[in-house]
């Protein structure tokens, strides 16, 4: 019963690492941004890693390769948030530009 248990954890702790390692390019593509068919494409890749290992390797330097062109809503709200101060008179047209600017070159 003991050697049941112990062939059990190996496989839960082998299925585990599996799944690690196939997330890595779907979280290098979150992590930059990349959506919309692009970030699909690196998702199926990485899933299809399971069956063919060069898919995920294609999938990581697709994440890697591709540019993220999607705002974070996070982002938009920034965006907003500076545009109505600096329409408001609240900050300059300078401090507008360099808030701009900032949030833009994260992209």
């Amino acid at each position: 019963m003991l050697e049941v248990i112990v062939a059990f954890l190996i496989m839960f702790c082998i299925v585990i690492l599996c799944v690690s390692l196939l997330s890595i390019p779907i979280l290098i593509a979150n992590a930059r941004g990349i959506c919309g068919a692009e970030h699909t494409t690196i998702v199926v890749l990485s899933i299809l890693g399971v069956f063919f290992g060069l898919t995920w390797f294609i999938a990581l330097i697709l994440s890697v390769v591709w540019r993220g062109e999607c705002f974070v809503d996070d982002d938009l709200d920034k965006l907003e948030k500076a545009a109505k101060l600096y329409k408001s008179k609240a900050i300059t047209k300078e401090e507008y530009e360099r808030l701009k600017s900032k949030v833009l070159s994260r992209k």
